[in-house]
């Protein structure tokens, strides 16, 4: 009961934290951003995303995307898209090993010319001033990298708000630990950071064999070496929009690979907090069965003020409707995936079986 006490209790300091903090004004630079970008079998999605970069009001903008042999008609839909400074690579058989998306992320970081490095999905939409916000940012030389916030393509059905809210969980919780210079995670989906920290702390070198943590293990790696270095980036001009899973089975997939990470990473911090999350949720089970709701309901009202926020910044108000169901739904899958992270296994990513 104490634990749900100080889990309640802390989200309501994270929500007067995340209502309180301010990211610093950027100046205007015209550094040079290359952005990488790494795609499989993403026709639906990639003319969306290169007219998103096209629409970019930074002009000194450099875009490479990595081709991991796509089956589909990527590459014929990418090149319909007029993107000034768009360059083509191609991954291949031998080049992309157990993780082939890290391993498209160094053969282009290796030919960027640009110091910094913008980072992005091919399912994902920017706003148009996002990248000249992230390098007026980077002004600041103790920055070394710079967190963005994400969320869901609205669609219709309820699935997808859950989800929406759900992610927002998770987007805050990164924002909160990345204020207290304690990062837990972060979305390879709005990440930007020095060419020259990439190099400095070696990159992929120490998780090459994970196919998956391209965003979080360099994270840790930049953060070990500059503890001052990272910063969550609350600007709505920079929230960048990407796609919910259509199925269980994709949500089930995607989840078992962002577990997996937490298994496998070597932050002390990020592992104590996965095991509190699934100590919080299966003692709220626990309670829920046992029909001691003063305690639970104190958690649910406590965490929705949270997630409100979030989705109110991230332009999300409609899924707050979602919430008690996400809520009462949560407790449940948050033990499952719990356990299913203590377990070694694959996943299926992009029609691969992955570890």
């Amino acid at each position: 009961m104490i634990l749900l006490i100080l889990y309640s209790l802390f989200l309501i300091l994270a929500t007067v934290w995340w209502l309180s903090v301010q990211v610093p004004a950027p100046g205007k630079s015209d550094e040079r951003v290359t952005v990488i970008v790494v795609v499989r079998n993403e026709e639906e999605n990639i003319i969306a995303l290169l007219e998103s970069l096209r629409e970019q009001t930074h002009q000194n903008l450099e875009v490479l995307l990595v081709n991991d042999q796509s089956t589909d008609r990527t590459v014929e839909y990418a090149k319909r898209v007029q993107l000034k400074n768009l360059h083509m690579l191609h991954l291949r058989e031998d080049e992309r090993g157990s993780a082939p998306k890290k391993a498209g992320i160094e053969k282009a970081i290796r030919q960027a010319t640009g110091n910094l490095i913008f980072t992005t999905d091919g399912d994902c939409v920017l706003p148009p001033g996002l990248i000249a916000f992230y390098a007026g940012l980077f002004l600041k030389e103790s920055l070394q990298m710079l967190v963005g916030p994400v969320t869901f393509t609205p669609i219709k059905g309820a699935w997808n708000h859950i989800q929406t809210v759900e992610f927002a969980s998770l987007m805050g919780s990164s924002a909160i630990a990345l204020f207290l210079r304690k990062p837990i995670m972060c979305s390879a989906a709005n990440l930007a950071y020095r060419k020259r920290a990439f190099f400095e702390t070696g990159g992929y070198s120490d998780n090459s064999g994970r196919a998956s943590g391209d965003d979080e293990f360099l994270m840790n790696n930049i953060h070990s070496a500059y503890p001052k270095g990272l910063l969550f980036v609350k600007n709505k001009t920079c929230i960048v929009a990407t796609k919910s899973a259509k199925s269980l089975t994709s949500f089930f997939q995607q989840r078992k690979r962002w577990v997996g990470k937490w298994r496998a990473g070597k932050n002390l911090v990020s592992q104590i907090t996965a095991v509190l999350i699934f100590l919080v949720n299966a003692l709220t089970i626990w309670f829920l069965f046992a029909g001691i709701w003063q305690i639970v309901l104190f958690r649910f009202f406590t965490e929705a003020g949270f997630l409100a926020a979030i989705l109110v910044f991230s332009e999300r108000r409609r899924a707050i409707l979602f919430i008690p169901l996400t809520q009462l739904i949560y407790p449940f899958y948050a033990v499952f995936f719990g356990l299913i992270s203590l377990i070694p296994s694959s996943y299926t990513w992009k029609e691969r079986h992955l570890k």
